[in-house]
């Protein structure tokens, strides 16, 4: 089968708004970078039994994805975007309230990625002629579910 190069900008990330959730696209986007082996653990298991080879277990999957992009406002309402603004608060949650879901996928891929997730706010701002920048870091919590793409 031949296969092809993806560009990064076919990729869809949306955001769980609401307790009867409205899956809402988080706008802005210029970087996604998906990290599927962030936070692993991995843990020594060689002993005695192992004749001097190295072996080792796996205890703990993570993963983690950044976004980075420009920050977008209604320029009416002076709101953020709603994905964009989801995201920062769910960034300032504390407990119960730091975790969120999201779904993100390939335009042609035909399931969702489903993570619950807690949000680090990445750098925002910029220089005198640059466009505001912003930005989130997302670290999966539990394991990664699928769902069909309408």
């Amino acid at each position: 089968m031949a296969t092809r190069r993806i560009e990064a900008r076919g990729w869809s990330v949306q955001i769980a708004v609401g307790a009867t959730p409205t899956w809402t696209p988080v706008a802005g986007l210029k970087s996604l970078t998906y990290n599927p082996g962030d936070k692993a653990t991995q843990t020594d298991a060689t002993d005695f039994d192992s004749q001097g080879q190295y072996e080792e277990v796996v205890l703990q999957r993570g993963a983690t994805m950044k976004l980075d992009g420009t920050r977008r406002i209604d320029p009416a309402t002076g709101l953020p975007d709603p994905g964009q603004g989801a995201l920062d608060a769910l960034a300032q949650g504390l407990g119960d309230t730091s975790t969120g879901q999201i779904r993100f996928r390939y335009r042609t891929e035909t399931q969702w990625r489903v993570w619950t997730v807690t949000a680090t706010a990445a750098e925002q701002g910029g220089a005198t002629n640059d466009l505001s920048k912003w930005g989130m870091v997302l670290t999966r919590c539990g394991a990664e579910t699928y769902v069909s793409a309408p």
